[in-house]
């Protein structure tokens, strides 16, 4: 491959010389030591480098924000860049150069909501693209915090917008596309950039009930931990090889995460095989003293920090205390040794000690960023990641033929939105279309009137806009509203109390439905659920749509689904419970399944009746399931599956092949879902989730074209987690549906049997 990448440039001019935020393995005082010698192991570069280092210099390079070493010949460097959907304001980026602008995707819950893999994918390659050019310009740095890998546990959490839904395997199929899009690239002797999956683990609070994320210890069971708050990191780092994780600000069972020496050793390294180094949230070496009263000194904080596998601090508490753990001897120089060979061998595989000639990623510039191919893909990232909800009686798409000469009002605090279409961790957009923007540029020469009125705020009680809002409405012979959240709502440092659609845009809906001379339509910009109860049931609104947090193209995308320019396909990543949800558990419990004080989490343990479902989505056509297996059943004994355990993730128990046929009269995607439900009898109690997803694919079929998906149900889809964490086959029949209709039953006869796979189980948490 690199020799078709030098080839590549054969007869390029220009080329990126030697700049001063990298090393000059030329000339410099680098240049003729071990560091810059390209036919050494890495980690033998690596030694030599730390071997002509002062302790001081040593701990200089312990922080994100690391220090230049002038005498020998080593630049200054910030670790911290984020690009969480895009480059994204952070303190090793900048918008003031010969870059002014990045693309800017719709948020992770959107990308959720599309279900398309591919998509993440294509998405991830360009966001490295633009990072690779913004480095060359000396705009950013190599190393991006992110993605967000936990899942969406519950719909309060201010940051849920961050992750792609409440479902382990979703999460874990999402970290894997996009990684592999971040890091990987047309280059192989090089990562394109070095990713991060962050918060490990179990962090899903941001400020409720007192109780911040710098003090909560999350409670959690070995079943839930292997079931659910582990898969997403684990596939992070064991498939798709991240460069990094970052340990999060809170506890588990009373051991804050970067001091959990269990987390990051034994699971993270031994277990899942990390080869890489990881980086504390930023603050969260001095939480493990200051919040969690887990250590009483500086060194020994120091110490259980380094000693946990902490390689990188976020902040400066490294940096202050390091020579002084060294001096009352907490910390030997092996242990500052150990967590920089762990970070500059990853700046070795970003190719940063290499001649800049020789290497493709070095040659981006700022042609590559906000490309034509990348303003396609946000457009087609958000209209993938639109759901229908509600459509009675297809009141949707509007036909732009039929509204000649008539009124459309665009009532509400969204559609003019801008800025809060990016969610949050965003950078600057070459561009941002607005609702109102978008269904104006789509109906332009139409004769279709436009007229907008704000109505109200996001939030408050202010009802000064009401009056505007309503005389439009009685005028129109279309009425859409456009609510929804905010920053102010949700977001970082900010859990929510209610999940209710906040009142006064409540008040101002009831007020429309009052004198609107058709149905109304709503359009829902947010990062999570809200109780639509009233929207849903109420026969005065036609269509209930919700639109996320859509990226830079969003008022065009949701403009050509309203019109049907194009046909929605989106499902919820999400259940969307009713608002009394939050008085029946504590954001405290971290247990998934149901008990007295909770009636469960997420689609898999929840037993009330939700709003609307995980994988709810409509479209404008409709889609039939077939099947052409010889047999609805197939019976398998539990000692032939075993036979060969060297790895759960790849026994193979059987593939489904499933026909996809579009019968209605407009072309579209459909989401394919594949569930297995478990019906076997286990004695200790055990209480087994409903059901739970092992497969999805996104499919485009035009009027009556049938295509088929196929999905492999590996043994790890049958496991029984048990209470202690370990994995058991039991005898029974496990229901395979696809989406709501069962097309299968396995049967697995025999003694049960506990898994003992070759990678380290463990009986406790607690015990370590």
């Amino acid at each position: 491959m690199y020799i078709l990448v030098e080839l590549l440039y054969v007869g390029i001019v220009l080329v990126h010389g030697q700049s001063d935020h990298f090393p000059d393995c030329k000339s410099g005082p680098l240049a003729t030591f071990p560091i810059c010698d390209q036919k050494l192991p890495s980690r033998q570069r690596v030694a030599d480098l730390l071997n002509r280092m002062t302790i001081d210099e040593k701990i200089s390079q312990m922080i994100t924000t690391a220090s230049a070493i002038p005498r020998l010949g080593l630049p200054k460097y910030e670790w911290w860049s984020e690009a969480l959907h895009g480059i994204a304001y952070s303190p090793g980026v900048s918008f003031d150069g010969n870059i002014s602008a990045a693309t800017s995707f719709p948020m992770p819950i959107n990308f959720g909501a599309s279900f398309n893999m591919r998509l993440v994918y294509r998405m991830a390659n360009i966001i490295s693209t633009e990072a690779r050019a913004f480095n060359n310009e000396g705009q950013s740095g190599l190393t991006f915090f992110t993605p967000t890998v936990n899942i969406f546990r519950d719909p309060r959490w201010g940051r849920g917008q961050e992750t792609p839904g409440e479902d382990p395997f979703l999460v874990a199929e999402y970290a894997y596309a996009l990684v592999q899009g971040l890091q990987g690239g047309e280059d192989e002797r090089y990562l394109k950039i070095a990713a991060d999956c962050k918060a490990y683990n179990a962090y899903d609070l941001e400020n409720w009930n007192g109780t911040d994320r710098f003090h909560f210890d999350a409670i959690i069971s070995d079943q839930d931990l292997v079931e659910t708050y582990l898969p997403p990191f684990e596939k992070c780092i064991r498939d798709a090889h991240v460069a990094s994780i970052m340990c999060s600000y809170n506890s588990i069972n009373g051991i804050p995460n970067c001091a959990n020496q269990f987390e990051l050793e034994i699971l993270a390294r031994e277990s899942f095989h990390l080869d890489g180094f990881v980086v504390s949230d930023c603050g969260a070496i001095s939480t493990i003293m200051y919040a969690h009263n887990y250590t009483s000194t500086v060194e020994d904080t120091v110490a259980v920090a380094l000693h946990a596998g902490t390689d990188l601090n976020c902040g400066y508490f490294y940096f202050n205390y390091t020579k002084q753990a060294l001096e009352k001897k907490t910390i030997v120089e092996a242990d500052i040794d150990r967590a920089l060979e762990r970070t500059f061998n990853v700046l070795i595989r970003l190719g940063w000690f290499d001649p800049p000639e020789q290497q493709f990623y070095r040659h981006l510039t700022k042609d590559n960023v906000d490309t034509h191919e990348a303003r396609q893909l946000t457009l087609q990232s958000a209209q993938e990641s639109i759901v229908l909800l509600k459509n009675i009686n297809k009141s949707l798409p509007l036909d732009m033929n039929k509204l000649f000469n008539k009124k459309i009002a665009l009532i509400g605090p969204t559609a003019n939105a801008t800025e809060t279409m990016q969610g949050s961790y965003f950078g600057k957009a070459p561009f941002l279309i607005d609702p109102v923007t978008g269904i104006k540029a789509l109906t332009a020469g139409k004769s279709i009137d436009i007229q907008f009125a704000y109505g109200c705020k996001i939030n408050g009680t202010d009802e000064s806009g009401f009056s505007a809002a309503i005389e439009l409405a009685k005028t129109a012979d279309v009425v859409i509203f456009f609510g929804g959240l905010d920053q102010t709502i949700e977001g970082e440092t900010i859990d929510r109390v209610s999940i209710s659609l906040p009142d006064i845009q409540l008040a101002l809906l009831q007020q429309l439905e009052k004198v609107v001379r058709s149905s109304i339509h709503v359009v829902i910009m947010s990062g999570s659920g809200l109780d639509f109860t009233y929207i849903r049931d109420s026969s005065q609104f036609g269509s209930l749509t919700w639109m996320g947090y859509a990226g830079q193209s969003g008022g065009l995308a949701i403009a050509n689904v309203l019109f049907g320019q194009y046909n929605p396909g989106g499902r919820l990543p999400i259940t969307i419970y009713p608002a009394s949800y939050v008085d029946t558990v504590s954001m405290f419990n971290m247990q998934m399944r149901p008990s007295k004080i909770s009636p469960g989490r997420t689609y898999k343990f929840y037993t009330g009746q939700a709003v609307y479902e995980f994988g709810t989505g409509l479209s404008y056509t409709t889609f039939n399931y077939s099947w052409n297996n010889d047999t609805n059943k197939q019976s398998y004994s539990i000692s032939s599956l075993i036979k060969d355990k060297y790895d759960e993730h790849r026994i193979l128990v059987q593939l489904f092949r499933v026909n996809v046929t579009n019968t209605g009269d407009m072309s579209g995607d459909d989401v394919v879902l594949a569930f297995v439900a478990a019906s076997n009898t286990i004695n200790d109690e055990q209480i087994l989730p409903i059901k739970q997803l092992f497969g999805f694919d996104r499919v485009h079929l035009d009027v009556n074209e049938t295509k088929q998906v196929f999905f492999s149900l590996n043994v790890e889809h049958l496991f029984t987690i048990a209470k202690d964490g370990t994995k058991w086959l039991y005898p029974g029949l496990y229901k395979i549906f696809i989406g709501q209709q069962h097309i299968y039953t396995v049967e697995l006869q025999g003694p049960f049997i506990q898994w003992q796979s070759k990678r380290q189980l463990f009986s406790s948490n607690k015990n370590h």
